[in-house]
């Protein structure tokens, strides 16, 4: 969403970004959020908040190897 509205609207920006966190892909959530809101006085706040949700798909990948793992050394 561009403040001189030549990109899409903020309600399709925030649906596009619904969307990935309902899929649970956060880091494509805060892609689309962060390049949604570029140039505008939103990036700030959007910046800090991919940077949690990148942490949050950084945890949850972790958190999955760790389950597998304990998974394959009990059955395995």
């Amino acid at each position: 969403m561009r403040e001189d509205g030549s990109s899409d609207s903020i309600e399709s920006l925030i649906s596009k970004v619904e969307n990935f966190l309902a899929e649970k892909k956060y880091a494509e959530a805060a892609d689309a959020l962060v390049e949604g809101v570029r140039g505008t006085e939103a990036e700030v706040v959007a910046i800090e908040w991919s940077s949690l949700a990148r942490n949050r798909a950084v945890a949850e990948q972790a958190l999955s190897l760790l389950q597998s793992y304990a998974l394959s050394i009990t059955f395995g």
